[in-house]
Order: structure tokens, then sequence, then C-alpha cells
């Protein structure tokens, strides 16, 4: 059984690849040259590596491949680039490449020889396999197209039956902010951050605690026995004349279903109205279909995340998928002391190209005021 690395920004293709039984897949799908070689100081005995040719990095694709061989000579580089493109595939073959395929000109024969020769499969199974990969890395894009052009029509007919209700349901919440953080980032609650600033401030300002089962804001504001008694009827805690704290939706919450996730928003949009600015705070990967209706309406997100590999393509994957969501209004901040395990700044800007990255927490806190 033949080891493979995918390195194609293409997580997809990753997880078809690892439902294949005798494929053993290595790594989850890497998103950026310099992660190849990081892999490989681990796990030396690749035996193949998928390459899209304009994958983010510092490094140089050749120097990439010199690097790659020098660890392991033996490894079988192959090549996919999303357009012809002469000048590179010189660049290719300067450097003895020679599985090079392009995006819709794949000979689906070659591909089978390939992989046949390395993982000795029958000639049908391969030729399944292929087609898969094949679907998966080069009509993804044309898919996604598809049906975001189908998801519009069916949203342009439904505003047409409806009428102005409908366009009411898809307006955003005015001076929205939501930010996403996990668990553990209890030191970069930002409206806890932001008590002080709370105190003096003029205007009327909605803090909304939507970490539902881990409600933590109005502890840091003494409001313990208040939220205690919170009942379903009145979910605000006032914090002064000026900022109140809705909090306590997770009693809400039974059967955690769609009813539910509603109700939680429209109290949300219902209360939102009375207030200047209106601060959300959401837990990463809780109650998922909460968080990405949610975003949905929000002016501003707010991303909090661990500066490594796994949390940077989890949340790649997220911003790709929820389609509505502005990328020009989405923020991210990065954390982490360990210097082997942080991505250069530089490498986040091409991964996140459109969104804005915040390089110092003063400036997160700006946000918010």
């Amino acid at each position: 059984m033949k080891k493979i690395i995918t390195a194609l920004n293409y997580p997809e293709l990753n997880k078809a690849l690892e439902k294949q039984k005798n494929l053993k897949i290595e790594n989850k799908d890497i998103i950026y040259k310099e992660g190849i070689l990081e892999i490989l100081e681990i796990k030396k005995d690749i035996d193949i590596i998928i390459i899209n040719y304009d994958l983010p990095g510092k490094i140089s694709i050749e120097n990439l491949i010199q690097k790659i061989k020098k660890i392991n000579s033996e490894i079988e580089l192959i090549f996919i680039l999303e357009t012809k493109n002469i000048e590179k595939e010189e660049i290719l073959k300067k450097n003895e490449i020679k599985n090079i395929y392009y995006n819709n000109e794949i000979d689906t024969k070659q591909l089978i020889e390939i992989i046949q020769e390395k993982n000795q499969k029958n000639k049908k199974e391969l030729e399944e396999e292929i087609i898969k990969l094949k679907k998966i890395i080069y009509e993804n894009k044309k898919q996604e197209k598809k049906i975001k052009t189908t998801n519009e029509k069916k949203c342009s007919n439904k505003r047409k039956k409806r009428g102005q209700n409908s366009i009411h349901k898809n307006k955003k919440i005015p001076n929205s902010i939501l930010i996403e953080r996990k668990k553990k980032l209890s030191e970069i609650s930002l409206p806890v951050q932001n008590i002080e600033y709370f105190k003096r401030t003029k205007k009327k300002i909605l803090i909304v605690d939507l970490k539902l089962g881990y409600e933590d804001i109005h502890i840091a504001f003494n409001k313990t026995k208040i939220y205690n008694k919170i009942e379903n009827k009145n979910f605000l805690i006032y914090l002064n004349k000026k900022v109140k704290l809705l909090t306590g939706l997770s009693k809400i919450i039974k059967n955690n279903d769609e009813k539910e996730i509603n109700k939680i928003i429209s109290i949300v949009e219902k209360n939102a109205k009375k207030f200047d600015k209106i601060i959300i705070e959401i837990l990463e990967n809780n109650y998922l279909f909460l968080n990405e209706k949610i975003m949905e309406k929000i002016e501003k997100n707010i991303f909090i995340i661990e500066n490594n590999i796994y949390d940077i393509k989890n949340t790649k994957n997220k911003i790709r998928k929820n389609k509505k969501i502005d990328n020009k209004n989405i923020y991210l901040f990065f954390y982490g002391e360990e210097k082997n395990k942080k991505m250069d700044i530089q490498i986040l800007k091409e991964i996140f190209k459109g969104n804005k990255i915040i390089k110092k927490e003063k400036n997160l806190v700006k946000l918010l005021k």
C-alpha cells in the first residue's frame, strides 16, 4: 500500500481518497507549500505527493521540488495546473517532473497507468477513482458556480413571490459585530476586555452571549445571581443604563431543531432594533446551524483563531462554504506563541485574500468601539 499526501487546497479530494481502502492518506490536505516540507520532516517515507502548482507559500516551486527530493528522492510528484501555462510547464520539466496535468485536459488513461503502477490496482477500480478525482479537483469550481447561479435564481423567485417580507428577513442587523472564539480562549473575550469602555460609553450597546451552554459574560459583570433567575420570557440583564446583556438563550434549546434556532435569532433581531451597536459572541463548532445563520446577518464577523495549520484550514473552509458572508467584512486575529507552529503573516495574507487580518490585539479591541 502506497503512502500519499495531497497539497491541493481541496479538502474534498483528500476526504474522498481517505475512503479508499487500498490507499493510505498520511495527512489532511495541505494548504501551503511549506506545509509539505513540515510533514516530510516527520514522515519521510511518502510515496506520492499530489500538488497544486498555485498553492500559497513563500518558497518557489523549484526550491520546493529540490527540498522534497533532498528529503526523499524516491517520492513521485504529481503536479496539477489550473489552466494551460507553458512557462509553468517548462519550470516543472526543467526539474524533471513528468506527471503534469491540466484542468479539462487530463488523460484519464495516463493517470490510471501511473496510479496503477504505484498502488497495484486493477484498471476498473482505478478508472472509477480517477473519475472521482477529476470531478472533485477540476469540476469543483464549475459545480459551485452552477449551485450559486441556481440558488440566486431560487432566491430571486422566492423574493418575487413573498414580496417585501422576504427582503426584510434577509436584512443584516445594523451596526452588528460577531466574534467567534474557542472555549479555551477566555483571555480574548472582547466584551469582557471592554468592561471599562462599556461603563463610560454614551452609546446604547447590546451584548449577546450566544455561547449556548457556556455563557460566561455575565460572570465578568458580577451578574451570576440575576442570570440564574432568567426565564424564557426575558433574557436581558442590565449592565448599566446604556448597556444590556442578552443571555440565557440556551434555555430555549430542548431538541436543537431549526425552529428553536430561528426563535433565538428572532429574539436577537427584535432586541437589536433598540441599540446603537450589537456585539455578539459565539463559540467555534458550537450549534453550527445557529453560528452559520447568525453570521449571515452580521455586518462584521471576527474570527479569533489559533495560529496552526488545522485551525487555519478549518476557518478557510468555513468562510468558503458560507457564501452569504461578505469577505470584505471578515476580520481575522491569530494567536499562539509556539514559533515552530506559527504560520508567517505573509502566507496568511495569501490564504485569506480578500479578508482583513488584525495583527495586534489592541486593534482588535478597537473594532468594538
